[in-house]
């Protein structure tokens, strides 16, 4: 007896250790990785590379000061598009080890990117069904040759927390397909919305993981139907309920952590929101051969196919990582076509497993030279294929292998540096500053993170680079934020996000950027107001920045006519372009924030205060159609009763910058709230409302004015 639970110890240690030692490899692997990586780059990060670091730092800092301010701002952003609930579980780590871009990619790979190695390595053992302990080991040991396991997050994004949750609902929904198990229920619906709620996306692996499991069960009902057609209803029926129980568990978890989102969630077109970041069809296929390489796409083919022919797969696991693998890749090749390297993690785990089904359905089927050779040549052109992708070299050899996606280093780096310095040092107080690119290499958030890095904590945001408007399908027309720029920063040639760029965009979706990078290259008139420093720079690629400065503010007739060839040039109006915009807004806000809209032709315009000041934005342009005859109605509000009343000015301009008519009515708190003006002009393209003081100084906080249910309609008189 002593000597057989000697025995069972010994090989139960034995195994404990092999564990460890692969365990520790791997963590080994993955620190010594991503340390030469990081420490070789040398570069200002900027958009997506910087903004979960920016975000995930701020929240550790948050937490020194005052752990429960931190946890108020993570509660605050749950009904925000991007949420600080997946940074938290970074927040020990950086608080340990300090906040270098070092230890936040460390933290990131060994929090949430080792953790997803290992879920994929034991949903491979319910795949293959044979030597449990091998499979997984050698299908997490083989995530490793797969470039997009880790350029994602090399790269700065963390949304492979995210994929933790999709891959344990899928352990767990494969632990028993026919969910036998209570407990299976509850988790995976529990993982699926913390998927969502870690980052939106995760909304389309949902998706794929319940359209793949109703598919299953259909597929099943079809199959068991001829001969068993009562226990087929009865077995598709309870299938049917336990999904609908998953659903419901997601859904309210989702309300009752984030509601406000849910909500949101639910009514926001996204597709049409992000409709720049679409590409087409044979671009993202392209863009998808190139993350991985067509050799690595061959070996997938190869491992399903002869994994389901040789029957080595096992069958159940089977259809649903075929049919999850295919409505993914459906999902994010045809319908969505985003190519960023983020959304990449959303196939990683189909390519890797089919990998996995490559290797051991050739262990298992051959023998001898055969098998070894087979092995042999895969194993060398993962490797090498690994290699092309990851180190700081081109071969040009993109196609059967990867691309390269080397380590970012910036051969302008001191040249950005200067550029940076000058403009800070003309710029100390904050004064607005517009940038006229908008590019991988050069655009206003790597200003503002070069400058970032290069200043102390306490003086960082003190340089006030304007970076948008900058997609037209999401922004605005950029005019209000070129009239209240003291500063315009032009890099030529035009700066724009290329097809070629990690960070893409669909073609022709800048044309905001680029009405400004125009202004100043072909003499508009509006440039006519700055005048050009002679300092210049020189980047790399051959670009050439220069620096206006502003000399006088714009006069309105100057503001209609730039606005004017900005609608010529930008063919359809920008995605979320209003009727009305707000001409001397807060930078510090949107075009869109003093006013709303209510329905088609109804408006809600508040003139709220400029940060750091007591001036009003009390200046608005009206972009709709007109007519001759211009009712205009609404209602009018002074919250403040200190406020002795207000001047509203109207004024009808024509496309050239010519006053047509105007038209002014007092109120004060004690007249009648209803607003009802007639303006008449010939051939009218713009209506000007301006909220003055009785005696025409600028207003103070005191006067804040509100016009609700504001329309301008076509008077029949």
């Amino acid at each position: 007896m002593i000597g057989l639970l000697d025995f069972v110890f010994f090989k139960l240690s034995r195994k404990f250790l092999i564990d460890g030692f692969f365990l520790f490899l791997l963590v080994l692997v993955t620190v010594i990785v991503t340390s030469i990586y990081v420490s070789t780059e040398h570069t200002f990060y900027w958009w997506d590379y910087a903004g979960y670091n920016n975000a995930t730092i701020g929240l550790a800092n948050s937490f020194r000061e005052s752990p429960h301010k931190a946890i108020h701002e993570v509660i605050q952003s749950l009904g925000k598009e991007k949420n600080l609930l997946i940074s938290l579980p970074l927040v020990p780590f950086i608080l340990l080890f300090g906040d270098s871009r070092l230890t936040y990619i460390l933290s990131v790979s060994l929090i949430y990117v080792l953790p997803f190695r290992l879920l994929l390595g034991a949903i491979s053992v319910k795949l293959i069904p044979v030597y449990p302990r091998r499979v997984f080991w050698s299908t997490v040991l083989l995530s490793l040759l797969i470039p997009m396991s880790w350029i994602p997050t090399l790269r700065g994004y963390l949304d492979t927390g995210g994929c933790v949750f999709v891959a344990l609902a899928i352990l767990v929904y494969l632990h028993d397909v026919k969910l036998k198990y209570w407990w299976q229920i509850p988790l995976i619906g529990c993982s699926l919305a913390m998927a969502i709620l870690f980052r939106r996306h995760f909304a389309y692996s949902a998706i794929a993981f319940f359209d793949a499991a109703i598919l299953q069960y259909l597929i099943e009902f079809i199959l068991t139907y001829k001969n068993l057609k009562n226990q087929a209803w009865k077995n598709l029926f309870t299938s049917g309920m336990k999904l609908g129980l998953i659903m419901a568990t997601s859904f309210a978890v989702l309300m009752l952590v984030a509601g406000d989102f849910t909500r949101s969630a639910l009514t926001v077109d996204y597709r049409n929101l992000y409709l720049a970041w679409s590409l087409p069809v044979n671009d993202i296929v392209t863009r998808y051969a190139s993350f991985y390489g067509l050799g690595t796409w061959l070996l997938v083919m190869i491992g399903f196919s002869a994994g389901i022919i040789t029957r080595i797969l096992l069958p159940p696991t089977t259809i649903f990582i075929a049919i999850f693998g295919i409505l993914s890749l459906i999902e994010w090749l045809l319908v969505l076509r985003y190519g960023y390297l983020h959304y990449t993690i959303h196939i990683t785990p189909i390519a890797l497993l089919g990998l996995s089904a490559f290797f051991w359905t050739t262990w298992l089927t051959f023998q001898g030279k055969v098998r070894y050779l087979t092995l042999g040549v895969a194993g060398l052109y993962l490797s090498i294929n690994a290699f092309l992708g990851l180190i700081p070299l081109k071969f040009g050899l993109s196609g059967i292998f990867m691309g390269n996606f080397a380590p970012l280093v910036r051969s302008d780096y001191g040249e950005v540096v200067k550029l940076v310095e000058f403009i800070r040092k003309i710029a100390p107080n904050q004064e607005p500053i517009y940038i006229a690119g908008a590019s991988n290499s050069f655009n206003a958030n790597i200003l503002k993170q070069a400058n970032r890095k290069l200043n102390p904590p306490e003086g960082w945001w003190k340089l006030n680079t304007l970076g948008r408007p900058l997609i037209d399908s999401r922004d605005t027309y950029p005019l209000p934020e070129l009239l209240i720029s003291e500063y315009v920063v032009v890099a030529t040639p035009f700066q724009q996000v290329l097809l070629s760029d990690e960070q893409v965009l669909r073609s022709h979706e800048q044309d905001v950027v680029k009405v400004v990078y125009d202004a100043f290259t072909q003499n508009w008139e509006i440039s006519r107001d700055f005048q050009l420093l002679p300092e210049r720079f020189q980047l790399e690629n051959g670009v050439i920045v220069r620096v206006y400065q502003r000399m006088r503010p714009s006069a309105i007739p100057t503001a209609i006519k730039t606005l004017n060839v900005m609608q010529q040039q930008i063919a359809e109006k920008p995605g979320t372009q209003l009727d009305w915009i707000s001409l001397n807004q807060s930078v510090h806000t949107s075009s869109n924030y003093p006013v709303k809209k209510e329905s088609d032709y109804l408006y809600n315009i508040v003139t709220h205060p400029i940060k750091n000041t007591k001036q009003l934005d009390t200046s608005f342009l009206y972009l709709g159609s007109l007519s001759e005859k211009n009712q205009i109605s609404g209602k009018l509000n002074l919250p403040n009763k200190q406020c002795e009343g207000v001047s509203l000015h109207l004024t009808l301009w024509n496309n050239q910058g010519k006053l047509i008519n105007s038209t002014e009515t007092a109120y004060n708190s004690m007249a009648s709230p209803n607003l009802n003006l007639l303006l008449e002009g010939k051939n009218p393209n713009y209506l000007l409302l301006e909220v003055l003081s009785k005696n025409k100084q600028d207003l103070t906080n005191q006067c804040q004015l509100e016009i609700q249910n504001l329309a301008i309609t076509k008077s029949l008189n």
